[in-house]
């Protein structure tokens, strides 16, 4: 397994676990959670496995101390269905821009809806091809949940690519960007404060810990233990 095999709610449990829930754990338990995680099985489920199963198992999980290479994507597809990225911040509504804003105070835990913002449903047409459909506001909540069983690879690679290039743009636009938040329905005090936001949350979005810092000891540590105990 790579971190490529991984979607977005595997990820953000995964960075829970190793950046808010080491506190009074071992090694052991962190291995034993994270393979849960990656696998999707109980910890009882990996508790119980025998030896034989176990050390495979476990050794398939070993990405999780390589640091993630995001990748950003044209095209997401998942449950059966396809988003197009959106990279050009003009062709937004300013509608995303107060989505975006909700949403970047905790950008792992809320990865999937900001790039709900950022894409673009698709469908087939008469000839099986696929073409944009129109971007429903009050599906939301759905395009979020597609996002979360996405790879966490490409959303994340998206979204960061999203930030990254056009923060300058951003700086450069504030005309152009108020002016749509005003269309959209804002006052010109609410769209001028919500651009500074927009610009604050372009300048703090760079790479994160994207190495979790998962020890081999520790699988390694489970695994001596199973042994001396079956």
């Amino acid at each position: 397994m790579t971190w490529k095999d991984i979607n977005v709610f595997q990820w953000q449990q995964i960075t829970d676990l190793f950046t808010k829930g080491t506190e009074g754990m071992t090694e052991l338990d962190m291995a034993v959670k994270a393979a849960a995680i990656v696998m999707d099985l109980t910890e009882h489920q990996i508790d119980s496995l025998p030896i034989d199963k176990l050390k495979p198992l476990l050794e398939q999980i070993t990405f999780l101390h390589k640091e993630i290479k995001p990748s950003p994507a044209k095209y997401i597809k998942v449950n059966g269905k396809r988003y197009r990225c959106i990279y050009d911040i003009r062709k937004m509504p300013a509608a995303r821009y107060i989505e975006a804003k909700y949403f970047s105070d905790d950008t792992n835990g809320n990865l999937h809806k900001l790039a709900a913002c950022m894409v673009m449903p698709q469908k087939r047409n008469w000839i099986g091809r696929w073409v944009d459909d129109k971007y429903d506001a009050s599906k939301h909540s759905e395009y979020a949940d597609d996002m979360l069983a996405a790879p966490i690879v490409n959303v994340l690679g998206s979204v960061v690519f999203f930030y990254q290039v056009y923060s300058n743009w951003i700086r450069n636009s504030k005309d152009y960007l108020i002016a749509e938040m005003i269309k959209g329905g804002m006052t010109k005090y609410q769209a001028e404060k919500l651009y500074i936001h927009l610009c604050e949350i372009t300048a703090g979005f760079i790479k994160p810990g994207w190495s979790l810092n998962m020890k081999a000891s520790g699988l390694n540590k489970y695994i001596a233990l199973k042994l001396l105990n079956s």
